[in-house]
């Protein structure tokens, strides 16, 4: 029985949030499997330098663009470059993200509208801007969303955080209903609790787990384990290739049954 191999030869990616954790798991398995990677993300630093070379060891294009998702001209100027630099665009996956542990009663009104600008306005603002490459260019396209187990169970703690990512869903959904006749898939995946143990928020604030919340997150999980960023980086790949074509405007949970109803 011969095995089947996901084959992204020829194919261009975008990954926002790139440089680091999830992003670089993400544009790393994208790369090993044949696609060229555009990095984007706030800041070009160690980490970016870092990936971009992990990128390029398989063989594949890295191209670092420094972009705030949430500023829609440096969104469209990221397109224009990855389209003149790389030559158009097949993939997109919406991975930038900011972290919040303010409940809802809590939440400033300024870190509401950061949270909301990046997680769910950049979102949208950036799959605008890569779909119209994807229509002219004719063949389709996979777009990847990055929602949260905190999208699909309530989470006080989480209040902002959770509310922007059950936004992400929603977009989701609304997508894949509008870009299916275009032969173009939009999917999010909805990681859970994760090794890395570290989420990056405002202001280059970093949220660190302390050891007893992972003792009580892992004693509710099916798989008694953290997920690493490799884990959600295979669905990337998979929902990017012609294996996932058929599926569409779909949440796929990747939290070792966290979720678990």
């Amino acid at each position: 029985m011969s095995s089947v191999q996901i084959s992204l030869k020829g194919k261009v990616a975008i990954v926002t949030g790139g440089r680091r954790q999830l992003g670089r798991a993400h544009a790393l398995r994208l790369a090993e499997c044949g696609a060229d990677v555009a990095l984007v993300d706030i800041a070009h630093d160690d980490d970016m330098t870092f990936t971009v070379q992990a990128v390029e060891k398989t063989g594949q294009k890295a191209l670092p663009i420094v972009c705030d998702v949430s500023q829609k001209t440096q969104l469209e100027a990221m397109v224009a470059q990855v389209v003149e630099k790389l030559g158009g665009i097949d993939i997109l996956v919406n991975n930038a993200g900011l972290s919040s542990r303010q409940t809802l009663m809590n939440v400033e009104e300024d870190e509401w509208d950061e949270i909301m600008a990046v997680n769910l306005k950049g979102l949208v603002m950036c799959t605008q801007l890569a779909v119209k490459q994807m229509i002219k260019q004719g063949r389709g396209g996979s777009i990847i969303n990055l929602s949260s187990s905190t999208g699909l169970n309530a989470n006080v703690s989480r209040g902002c955080y959770g509310v922007s990512k059950a936004g992400v869903i929603m977009a989701t959904q609304l997508l894949a209903r509008e870009l299916g006749e275009y032969n173009i898939n939009v999917n999010a995946i909805a990681p859970g609790f994760t090794s890395t143990a570290k989420i990056g928020g405002r202001n280059g604030q970093i949220f660190r787990r302390g050891p007893e919340e992972t003792d009580r997150v892992l004693s509710k999980l099916a798989i008694k384990r953290e997920g690493e960023p490799v884990d959600y980086a295979n669905m990337v790949a998979f929902l990017a290739s012609d294996l996932g074509a058929y599926i569409t405007g779909m949440t796929i949970a990747i939290d070792g049954g966290f979720t678990i109803r």
